[in-house]
């Protein structure tokens, strides 16, 4: 466990400064690749990780034939996508090594850099897509995946994996999957940002799906990218649209939700990096500068749409800290372990832009010796 997880304990009812932008920014790419695969007397780093801001970049270092050139091209690409707001930073390209996996491969890449809130697998392999949706999972990064066998993902279902996102295609090479992590790159997945639902790809073509087919993907929560018109039989693509049709991770969450909801998580924590450099006191004096802190946070949240907006005939949200010392309600007089490790509690609730669903939460900011250590420095 990090100095960072202890900061803030996050409770969820349902499931200024520094900026979050680069870590949603930025994809990583990991897979399997050889000397096949490089322009003449390129040599690729001995770590096993680069980063590309464009896809010049990474023709220069690939073949523009290779998967990996293919995938790169399909992430910078979807730039000029009028249906969203992508702008991905950099692409992280990590080798997975012969006799290494997937998770291991991807604990490397977040030892070279850790800024990357999307792992896109170039394996179609079932065990090689678990593998990355169980990392992701547990270490709290989004996977976008391509699959050609919709039974691949059971495992991953029955795991209630909200960290990963399925897309089924009949063509095993198709770079769909980073195409598709490539459009919900903003960073603050309000409005049309971090749902792939009706996102138009470019450089990619729709497949026709049976309704049989249809129908299991929909139930595995899997998602497809295929022409929807009104009319049905040939040539009646130009009445319709080319659309990702799937909403939900495999684990049953609306994508975007969870994406604002890991959202809010990652600048709380901030939050509470930026709190604790002011040196609170463990008082009212801190819990007010808490509150305002968190208060402004909150407002951000609105101005993003993530949170819904605060108007004369609905509330987007409301914080309280609780008092520290004063009343029957104190934390010292209900929560004495918490009063004893110095922590600030704030509660309070908020209703998600996406559904308008109230989420009630309780956040702990807890500053133990060894963070107080890290962070202020001595007295």
């Amino acid at each position: 466990m990090s100095i960072y997880d202890d900061l803030v304990s996050i409770l969820f009812k349902l499931p200024d400064g520094r900026s979050l932008e680069e870590y949603f920014k930025n994809v990583l790419l990991v897979g399997k690749f050889s000397e096949l695969d490089f322009q003449p007397e390129v040599e690729f780093p001995e770590c096993g990780v680069k980063k590309y801001s464009s896809y010049d970049e990474v023709i220069t270092d690939f073949l523009p034939t290779s998967q990996i050139a293919l995938e790169a091209n399909a992430i910078f690409n979807q730039k000029n996508n009028t249906q969203t707001t992508s702008q991905i930073m950099y692409l992280i390209v990590t080798q997975q090594q012969e006799e290494e996996t997937v998770s291991q491969a991807l604990d490397r890449a977040r030892t070279y850099d850790g800024r990357f809130a999307k792992v896109v697998p170039v394996s179609r392999e079932a065990d090689d897509v678990k593998d990355a949706a169980q990392w992701c999972m547990t270490n709290d990064r989004f996977c976008d995946f391509a699959i050609t066998d919709i039974s691949a993902v059971e495992d991953i279902i029955a795991a209630e994996n909200n960290y990963a996102y399925a897309i089924f295609r009949k063509t095993k090479n198709d770079p769909i999957a980073s195409a598709i992590a490539s459009t919900s790159t903003c960073g603050y997945f309000g409005g049309k940002d971090g749902s792939a639902q009706f996102t138009q790809l470019i450089g990619v073509l729709p497949e026709t799906y049976t309704g049989s087919e249809i129908s299991d993907m929909k139930s595995k929560n899997v998602a497809f990218y295929t022409n929807v018109s009104p009319i049905e039989g040939g040539q009646t693509d130009s009445f319709g649209y080319n659309w990702v049709i799937g909403s939900r991770m495999l684990g049953g969450e609306l994508r975007q939700r969870q994406m604002i909801m890991h959202y809010i998580k990652k600048s709380i924590g901030l939050m509470a990096l930026e709190f604790f450099n002011q040196k609170p006191v463990y008082d009212e004096t801190g819990n007010n500068l808490l509150l305002s802190m968190a208060q402004k946070r909150f407002r951000n949240f609105q101005t993003y749409n993530l949170v819904i907006p605060t108007n004369n005939l609905q509330t987007g949200f409301e914080l309280n800290v609780t008092p520290i010392r004063v009343g029957a309600d104190s934390i010292m007089n209900t929560d004495l372990d918490a009063y004893n490790a110095k922590k600030f509690k704030l509660t309070g609730y908020y209703y998600d832009s996406i559904v308008g669903e109230k989420v009630d939460f309780t956040f702990y900011v807890d500053p133990s010796d060894e963070q107080i250590e890290q962070i202020l420095g001595d007295e």
